[in-house]
């Protein structure tokens, strides 16, 4: 992960799990149908039984997976001598490998298994191993270089959080939509750490890694990364509104039905009386 391509190929696959989870949340609320949280979702242009988004995403962990071990000059963790060797390299492996257990489950899942909630543990898991593993990938690196890992950690335990609540909470879809959110920005971040540390073009990086200006800058723009994708997310619920046709969702119907047999009832009572009153009339 030593290269912008490193950095970039795990951030956009966060950025476009996390934002198809987003746009899948709010269908749901603007159709008016009742939520409950998952972690994948069938795509609506493809009719198979099939968990598509599961299996795409175990094959691309596995691309990643190729794509770090083959940075190395070979596979292995330590040299001729016996030193530790490439240990970064399997590191990410083992990231990669963590969410390749988490499409598993996906699909174990969706075979109608009765495991409910394992997905939540899972997910819970492989976002925690990954910010464990970053938080002890920190050694011997400058104070800009840090704090970029220091951020990604934290984007590691915010998913870890709200992925764990969504899965307890699950007809709480503002949870489902914090955990899309820290998704994107954990892949953005990952994108954007990537920039920072090796620019294209350059062969080091253009701010001085060790300036405590620059860890205020970095910092900053984290926190722009929150704000733009919270942003994204408001007008996208407005444009999904706009463009779903929306079901009378349970409580509305429950509601009409509740007046429906009202309404039955009073006219079955008024026409009593008005029978009775006919009665008595046509008897004097």
């Amino acid at each position: 992960m030593g290269t912008l391509l490193g950095h970039a190929f795990p951030g956009l696959l966060f950025y476009f799990f996390g934002a198809w989870n987003i746009i899948n949340v709010l269908r749901t609320l603007a159709s008016g149908r009742e939520f409950s949280h998952q972690f994948w979702y069938r795509s609506p242009c493809c009719k198979t039984s099939i968990p598509t988004e599961p299996f795409l995403k175990i094959f691309f962990c596995i691309v990643g997976i190729l794509i770090e071990m083959g940075h190395s000059a070979r596979w292995s963790i330590h040299d001729a001598e016996g030193n530790f060797t490439n240990l970064n390299d399997l590191q990410h492996a083992t990231m990669y490998t963590a969410f390749i257990l988490t499409g598993v489950v996906d699909i174990i899942l969706s075979r109608g298994s009765k495991l409910s909630g394992l997905d939540g543990l899972a997910y819970f898991l492989a976002f925690a191993s990954e910010g464990l593993m970053f938080y002890f990938h920190l050694h011997d690196r400058e104070m800009v270089d840090t704090q970029v890992h220091i951020l990604l950690v934290l984007a590691c335990a915010f998913c870890a959080v709200t992925a764990g609540a969504a899965r307890w909470k699950s007809s709480v879809p503002i949870l489902s939509l914090s955990c899309g959110l820290c998704t994107m920005v954990h892949g953005t971040w990952f994108v954007h750490a990537g920039f920072i540390l090796y620019p294209p073009g350059q062969t080091k990086p253009i701010i001085d890694l060790s300036s405590m200006e620059a860890v205020m800058y970095v910092t900053d723009m984290y926190v722009i990364h929150f704000i733009i994708h919270l942003t994204i997310i408001l007008l996208c619920y407005f444009v999904v509104k706009v463009a779903t046709p929306r079901n009378t969702s349970l409580s509305d119907r429950r509601h009409l039905i509740k007046h429906t047999d009202s309404d039955i009832e009073m006219y079955n009572t008024v026409r009593k009386q008005y029978s009775q009153r006919r009665f008595c009339a046509e008897s004097d």
